[in-house]
């Protein structure tokens, strides 16, 4: 058996397929005609959109448990790492342009899904100082994330940067409930399936298809947590069917893999591209706005994930450079 430290490549295909999944997201929501919005196929086509977050949180988790799984790391250079997450996070939403304005201070403390991963990922560095009891530790920690989702709601402190982190009901895109749960749900699932293709992953995929699609008994208050559950069902099975796939479609899928290890860099690229690039004077969501069909969507989308690629193999060959 290959040693639990070796690198998972289809990782990077996963990784990749969700940065794709990403920027088209975006780009449906910020580019696709308004009428076209209420139709029924969008919301039907929505409810996939929200699998690709999970996603992201998922591999995060999974990465690091796997990382460790062989022998603890150190934690000061994955907190560097996330900190630097953290900072990128909130200077994306610092609105530059109009510092003086009264709203300024609450959109610079605006919590998207880059904030919750670094917090996440903070979490379980602080679970692997428990040694061999952080699966329990990281447990414990999923069903307070998720369990604690409801009530998060209401909470308030009366503090902005704090709240941001609690619900949605302050601005904020993303909440640490229940979204950590799902980066937590990875690194648990890395200590019952190693990632190779063997009997494990069919039991992995097994619990996914159950969480999708038989929604069990929740002692929670507010009942099951379907939001949680069914969507950590989905990213369970995608995972176990490109790991089955990933070493058969290694001709033609490079550009996929470049995307995966370069998928920070290419979530602010193309975000930068859409909402703060000016093209000549506007950027391209105000340039363009709500205003285009199906197709037109697909031809951004593609321009954008271009110029975003390649941002990601300067970078990448910058790096192999300096290595050398």
């Amino acid at each position: 058996m290959p040693p639990t430290s070796k690198r998972l490549l289809w990782l990077d295909l996963f990784r990749g397929l969700a940065v794709l999944g990403m920027v088209w997201t975006h780009s449906v929501h910020t580019f696709l005609s308004a009428p076209l919005h209420k139709t029924a196929w969008y919301h039907e086509l929505d409810y996939y959109h929200g699998l690709i977050a999970p996603a992201f949180f998922w591999i995060a988790g999974f990465v690091r448990a796997h990382i460790t799984a062989a022998a603890p790391k150190p934690a000061l250079p994955a907190l560097k790492r996330l900190l630097m997450v953290l900072l990128i996070a909130y200077l994306m939403y610092v609105p530059w342009n109009d510092l003086l304005h009264a709203q300024a201070w609450r959109a610079a403390c605006t919590v998207n899904v880059l904030h919750c991963l670094a917090i996440s990922g903070m979490l379980m560095l602080l679970a692997e100082r428990a040694g061999r009891w952080r699966h329990a530790v990281v447990a414990v920690l999923l069903v307070l994330f998720v369990g604690l989702e409801k009530s998060a709601e209401s909470w308030r402190t009366g503090v902005l940067f704090i709240d941001q982190y609690f619900n949605r009901n302050q601005g904020s895109l993303f909440a640490l409930f229940p979204w950590v749960g799902f980066g937590l749900a990875g690194f648990l699932t890395r200590g019952l399936w190693n990632g190779q293709v063997e009997r494990k992953a069919a039991l992995v995929f097994v619990l996914g298809a159950l969480l999708a699609f038989v929604q069990p008994y929740s002692p929670w208050p507010g009942g099951p947590p379907e939001f949680f559950l069914e969507r950590l069902g989905w990213v369970l099975m995608s995972a176990v069917l490109v790991a089955c796939v990933a070493d058969r479609l290694r001709a033609g899928t490079g550009w996929l893999r470049l995307a995966g290890r370069e998928s920070l860099l290419l979530y602010v690229a193309h975000l930068l591209l859409i909402y703060a690039v000016p093209l000549p004077r506007q950027t391209l969501q105000q340039l363009i706005g709500m205003t285009q069909p199906l197709g037109g969507v697909f031809l951004i989308f593609a321009g954008l994930f271009v110029v975003s690629l390649g941002l990601g193999w300067v970078n990448e060959r910058r790096k192999a450079r300096k290595e050398s």
